[in-house]
């Protein structure tokens, strides 16, 4: 969906420039320099830490990024100089079954590509229990008709004390039905300057959707990522633009070191 709409916004800049002037002008816009895409995560659960490697497209291309195959993924736990190399699942997903990593360590992510090499640090923070998360009470606001296809947004509050007095960062990761939504839900707690507060998110869901949520506590540079690319989608009033990745050689996306905790829920 991002792609698409940057896409629409450039197309309507470009037709309001050309219709302005009198020279003819003629503009490739097939001939881009595809970049590499790299989402990458290490959790602190064993199984869980994978990294995906797509490459973009030229502009007129509406087909999904297509994966790159046959990288060198390794993850190092700099503190431990210790380095595990991820298989390849299928093509561009690679994983290890075993690798877990462990709050306060810093990781260090490695891709090479034919003679390109990509790496990434990120720090998997110290983390806190969430008590609960509740569904709060309907607040009275515009809903779909009867029988309108899709759901309801919901609010849900979480519950916890930060005892740490350190900000934090954590992202909700949230499966439906056992359907990952793409919604980036991202959230901050500031405790070192005061302003520890659980504050409320929302999902679309309707009533006995189940759904299991992953509170993922996030360094600060990868949350600043994603409230930013968060902020791109669906803007409209101005030219959105590609969030600062923390992964080196020009690639874009991320790595994160997190930590997970669950929880499920059954919308009543």
């Amino acid at each position: 969906m991002y792609k698409f709409k940057r896409s629409n916004i450039l197309i309507i800049c470009l037709l309001l420039l050309l219709s302005s002037c009198e020279k003819e002008i003629s503009i490739n816009l097939n001939k881009s320099n595809p970049r590499i895409v790299i989402e990458g995560s290490i959790s602190n659960i064993a199984g869980e830490s994978n990294v995906k490697i797509t490459r973009t497209l030229n502009f007129d291309e509406t087909i999904a990024f297509p994966t790159v195959g046959g990288a060198l993924v390794t993850i190092t736990d700099t503190l431990l100089n210790k380095t595990d190399t991820l298989t390849e699942l299928k093509s561009g997903i690679y994983n290890d079954s075993t690798l877990f990593g462990k709050e306060g360590h810093i990781y260090k992510l490695q891709v090479k590509i034919a003679n390109e090499i990509y790496t990434s640090l990120s720090t998997m923070p110290n983390s806190f229990l969430f008590d609960s998360i509740v569904k709060m009470p309907d607040l009275g606001g515009p809903k779909p008709p009867a029988g309108t296809p899709g759901a309801d947004n919901i609010p849900f509050k979480p519950s916890y004390k930060n005892k740490t007095k350190a900000d934090k960062y954590f992202q909700y990761v949230i499966t439906r039905n056992d359907s990952l939504q793409n919604k980036i839900t991202v959230r901050s707690d500031m405790a070192a300057s005061g302003f520890s507060f659980p504050i409320p998110f929302s999902i679309q869901a309707r009533k006995n959707d189940v759904l299991n949520i992953d509170i993922q506590f996030i360094d600060k540079t990868v949350y600043e990522f994603l409230n930013e690319l968060n902020a791109n989608i669906g803007q409209f009033s101005a030219t959105p633009s590609n969030p600062a990745s923390n992964i080196s050689n020009g690639a874009l996306g991320f790595f994160k070191a997190h930590t997970s905790q669950k929880f499920k829920l059954i919308v009543k």
